[in-house]
């Protein structure tokens, strides 16, 4: 029988295997790199708890914890805050950010894996990996 999971445990999202991680998970990460990045002492959800659950929970079933690890990465590299809003929801990031920057994400993605594919069947001919890239 596997091994449970505590709530402390999934809040852990650096050392957390990307097949554990829940909305609670994604959730610390938010927090946490909006206290670092931002300064930010008191997460305030946007519209609420519920609603961030909610689209982290849509979020993580049909893209997955890597990709939504990579958006979330993302957004806070290029997000500014402004004094009218000094902090990243999560909230705002799937709704209005993910939108913008899961493609890329979902295609760097698929790259990586035709590229792993290659060299284990055998590699690719010059003109392959320059149509490739």
């Amino acid at each position: 029988m596997p091994k449970k999971i505590t709530a402390e445990q999934r809040k852990s999202w650096r050392t957390l295997p990307l097949a554990d991680w829940n909305t609670l998970t994604c959730h610390a990460m938010v927090i946490d790199l909006n206290a670092e990045k931002f300064g930010v002492n008191k997460y305030v959800p946007l519209r609420g708890w519920q609603f961030e659950q909610g689209v982290i929970k849509r979020s993580l079933a049909e893209y997955g914890a890597p990709a939504l690890r990579e958006t979330i990465e993302r957004a806070f590299a290029e997000h500014r805050v402004t004094t009218q809003y000094p902090q990243l929801t999560a909230g705002f990031l799937v709704a209005y950010m993910l939108p913008r920057i899961i493609p890329q994400v979902l295609a760097n993605g698929q790259r990586k894996e035709r590229a792993e594919q290659a060299v284990v069947n055998g590699g690719m001919t010059a003109e392959e990996i320059a149509e490739f890239l």
